[in-house]
């Protein structure tokens, strides 16, 4: 979205070079932007990324976002995930924000339940590394999500949260179908509360984007499953994502590790 433009003036060393027309336009038309265009919107854990997990990409310096998202599950119950992200950009390689969750269950039983659960706290992520040559681009990051307890049967939900994200873009073709393909990758490690049945869990991530033109992009990811609180299945997202200059939105198939079969994940 940010894109940085050199400009050089002649001085007194005389006319610039003629090029011949026969060496003209012998470079792919590519371009990879030092503010990364292909950073993500919201995500199930919260800060900017693919659909369950963050990315390493940064916000532009002085670029500020609002992000919503919501999970319908495939449960028996009536649950229903939202998920908020407040993010502004220090500078480039600096981003900090406030990332919130909400988890509404309306169960009719028997016995009935309704509950409404909510978390959220500060994040930050800090690029180390430019998506430059060989280079790939690194990130680390941390996000707190404290609030509604998780005893008496709740979902535990409280946890601090750290990450190392990677990613590298391959040019194509600016000017074709197949603009990019990014490569991204990722280990998080949460920090649970107490009534959660561990302590701490770590995971591994990847997944791979596809950028189309008009600004779309198809996304795949995949996360280790953890056994101990991943019940059912492994983790795992895929669907379309278009991120416009002021607005962007997400749509995915998502198994979150705990349902029989995927829910459909939406993201503004």
């Amino acid at each position: 979205m940010l894109v940085g433009v050199l400009g050089a003036a002649s001085g007194f060393a005389g006319p610039e070079p003629i090029t011949e027309s026969k060496d003209a336009n012998l470079e792919p038309v590519v371009e990879v932007p030092i503010a990364r265009e292909s950073r993500g919107l919201i995500t199930l854990e919260g800060p900017s990324g693919m659909f369950i997990n963050p990315t390493s990409a940064t916000l532009p310096q002085n670029e500020f976002i609002l992000n919503y998202c919501v999970l319908f599950f495939d449960t028996d119950t009536d649950v229903v995930g939202h998920g908020i992200l407040l993010s502004y950009g220090v500078r480039d390689w600096l981003e900090i924000g406030f990332v919130g969750n909400l988890l509404d269950v309306n169960s009719p039983g028997p016995p009935s339940r309704e509950d409404t659960f909510v978390v959220g706290g500060p994040m930050a992520r800090i690029r180390l590394l430019r998506d430059r040559e060989w280079w790939p681009e690194l990130s680390v990051g941390g996000y707190v999500k404290w609030g509604s307890p998780g005893g008496g049967g709740g979902p535990a939900l409280n946890s601090a949260n750290a990450f190392v994200a990677i990613s590298k873009t391959i040019p194509i073709d600016e000017k074709g179908f197949l603009k990019t393909v990014t490569f991204q990758g990722g280990f998080r490690e949460a920090w649970l509360d107490e009534p959660a049945p561990v302590s701490n869990v770590n995971r591994v991530y990847g997944g791979l984007e596809v950028q189309l033109p008009w600004r779309l992009f198809l996304i795949g990811e995949v996360t280790q499953r953890n056994d101990k609180v991943d019940l059912r299945e492994i983790p795992y997202a895929a669907g379309i994502q278009w991120r416009g200059r002021y607005f962007g939105c997400s749509l995915a198939v998502l198994q979150n590790g705990g349902e029989s079969r995927p829910g459909i994940y939406f993201g503004v």
